[in-house]
């Protein structure tokens, strides 16, 4: 579901909630208590464009931490492990992602939405990718071991096996889940397909994630 529809979703179901409190509790409450649940629903609905209008973005995602993230540009002194971000997937992936549905649509060049994730090497790093997962100056990332099918039966390719030298232009991008759809698909990121900078507002860790998903656990790679 993409960001406008989720708000919309959001506002619909608080809407038709604030409704039917109304409809229940019409003849025991006076007018003015009725006149102020009967604005909620426009209220919620102002609330969520505002929301969406002022770049915020809603994660619902069971890979990253849910809640709400502030949109910002990005560093001038460019990226740093750890940092979550706002990156449109490379496109061969993205065609995948649209056709299987992992991705709605969006404002990236493949008419797909951005993906929030967490940068987990930056240009001059070392990337080894095994069975045992991404591993990072000597550091596996939890959760990182790709899958041969998603959760439909349908098959995963993984990134190649192998030790992957980051360039200038290039990022490893994780989520902290191991149904997560990140580079250990699709391999090294443009850092030109980073679109924000995210900022936890108000989030707490996923429920699915066994280490909560948030940033990365590997001190080394601080």
């Amino acid at each position: 579901m993409s960001q406008p529809e989720l708000v919309l979703a959001l506002a619909l179901t608080f809407g038709a909630l604030a409704t039917a409190l109304t409809a229940r509790t019409t003849s025991a409450i006076t007018r003015a208590a009725r006149a102020f649940v009967l604005a909620v629903p426009a209220v919620t609905i102002v609330a969520a464009c505002a929301i969406f209008g002022s770049g915020l973005r809603i994660n619902f995602t069971p890979s990253m931490p849910l809640g709400i993230y502030r949109l910002e540009a990005l560093p001038a002194n460019g990226f740093a492990r750890g940092m979550f971000v706002v990156a449109c997937v490379p496109g061969a992936a993205a065609d995948l992602g649209r056709d299987r549905g992992y991705l709605a649509r969006g404002p990236c060049p493949d008419d797909t939405e951005p993906l929030l994730k967490i940068v987990a090497a930056v240009p001059g790093d070392d990337v080894a990718v095994s069975g045992r997962g991404v591993a990072i100056k000597g550091c596996v990332l939890p959760n990182s071991v790709p899958l041969a099918f998603d959760r439909s039966g349908r098959r995963l390719t993984e990134w190649p096996s192998g030790r992957y030298h980051l360039a200038l232009n290039q990022l490893w991008l994780y989520a902290d889940h191991p149904r997560s759809w990140d580079s250990r698909y699709w391999g090294p990121a443009a850092t030109a397909s980073i679109k924000a900078r995210a900022v936890p507002l108000l989030a707490v860790p996923s429920f699915r994630s066994t280490s909560g998903g948030a940033g990365l656990r590997c001190g080394a790679l601080r």
